[in-house]
């Protein structure tokens, strides 16, 4: 049991907290050499792929809501969502001076859960700062966050090497209060995003696990069959027998090697030998080797639940759009799920930011909503969606500025106030 792990177990004790079972695969994922890891970012790219977040309403607080959206979607939502998959899940922790929110990534390894109903978090431990002293000394921070009857405490804690101290120890945390207390407060502030894979081994666990939970003999066969063929590749390295009379001597009279052609080798001077040069060149079994990784890989996606592809080369003998399409659907039903998850951390992470605007007055309070636009370009040509988007706008299904947004890559709100002018005759060169 590492250090955190005795720091989440001390302080769950002294709160009378009990501790939700983690199995903290952050490991794998960390590895110089990480399938795991490889895998979380190509899914994580291709789920946010030409996808889009917008905060809709009339209100100033809608405008400051959006502004917020778009620094986290443009920065670390591609983090979040691909530690996710690679950990199980994360937090997204906002935070602020007093003017500006900011965002903190909270790997898995990095908080605990103490109580929750299904996926509904009530109560969470979480690791939320750490400071190296001059003198080597490690300081940590810590939050408990908890709801009591629509109220939400927060204790914060300081460790100095695994022994708590007082938080005016570090400077930079002298002004934060030991414990704050916020009324009418329904859900902790942090945005969650986990990992769709299920935990087979624990059903109703709430904490998410890996996107290559439970397959780790798969990858070590993966990386054994990668492993074989680096060590065939090394081990039948072509080298050179040269008779010595072909190297100039050296003061000692010992012929002299040139100079970074280790792979050559001397032979006795033979009078009667063919030639003075001879090549060993054995031949590589690169194609049976790269078949076997291929097989590994291919096995790792389907346990995965992901179509071949991700890491495997893509396939391109389809003879139709709709084979093609359907040779990749279990990748991409993976994304929608994946989706969904990832829209209910955004959901739960806008709560958290207009709960610390309300609290520090950063804006005025008004009526917003959420929306996303999830791009179906995995599957579809670009062609084919415009296409459809011009049908669904001739029978009323969507609105002009909805097609406007998707061939203009805006935001909706946005393409709204660009059909708006142009409606109106104004140009946009004008506006």
């Amino acid at each position: 049991m590492n250090l955190i792990q005795n720091i989440f177990l001390s302080i769950a004790k002294r709160f009378g907290l009990e501790l939700k079972k983690k199995d903290i695969e952050n490991a794998e994922y960390s590895k110089e050499l990480s399938l795991t890891a490889v895998i979380a970012h190509r899914v994580s790219t291709l789920t946010m792929q030409d996808s889009s977040f917008s905060i809709a309403g009339p209100s100033a607080r809608a405008r400051y809501m959006d502004n917020i959206l778009q620094i986290f979607a443009n920065g670390q939502m591609d983090t979040a969502t691909e530690v996710a998959l690679g950990m199980g899940d994360c937090l997204v922790k906002p935070y602020t001076d007093g003017e500006r929110i900011g965002f903190d990534v909270i790997p898995s390894g990095d908080f605990v859960i103490c109580d929750s109903i299904g996926d509904y978090i009530k109560c969470c431990i979480i690791k939320t700062g750490q400071i190296k002293a001059s003198n080597g000394a490690i300081y940590e921070r810590y939050e408990v966050q908890q709801l009591i009857d629509n109220r939400l405490e927060i204790r914060s804690l300081a460790y100095r090497d695994g022994v708590e101290v007082s938080l005016s120890s570090v400077p930079a945390w002298e002004t934060i209060p030991p414990i704050q207390s916020i009324p009418n407060v329904s859900s902790l502030l942090f945005g969650r995003y986990k990992c769709p894979t299920i935990n087979r081994q624990d059903l109703n666990n709430p904490n998410g696990v890996c996107i290559t939970h439970g397959l780790d003999s798969v990858i070590d066969e993966a990386l054994n069959a990668y492993k074989r063929f680096n060590r065939e590749v090394s081990s039948k390295e072509s080298f050179i027998f040269a008779d010595k009379t072909l190297f100039k001597p050296d003061v000692n009279g010992n012929p002299t090697l040139p100079k970074g052609k280790e792979n050559i080798f001397l032979k006795v001077h033979n009078v009667n030998s063919e030639s003075l040069i001879k090549e060993y060149s054995p031949d590589i079994r690169a194609a049976e080797m790269q078949s076997a990784i291929d097989v590994n890989f291919r096995m790792l996606e389907l346990m995965s639940g992901l179509s071949n592809g991700i890491l495997t080369p893509p396939s391109t003998s389809f003879a139709t759009a709709t084979e093609m399409k359907a040779a990749l659907m279990a990748t991409f039903a993976f994304m929608t799920r994946f989706r969904r998850l990832i829209d209910r951390g955004n959901r739960e992470l806008l709560y958290a930011v207009e709960v610390i605007a309300n609290c520090n007055r950063l804006s005025p309070v008004g009526v917003w909503e959420y929306t996303s636009d999830w791009s179906t370009g995995y599957l579809e040509q670009i062609t084919e969606q415009y296409n459809r988007l011009l049908t669904a706008q001739g029978i009323g299904a969507v609105s002009i500025a909805e097609v406007r947004a998707y061939v203009m890559d805006e935001d909706l709100q946005t393409a709204e106030q660009a059909v708006q002018r142009i409606s109106e005759g104004v140009s946009d060169e004008f506006a």
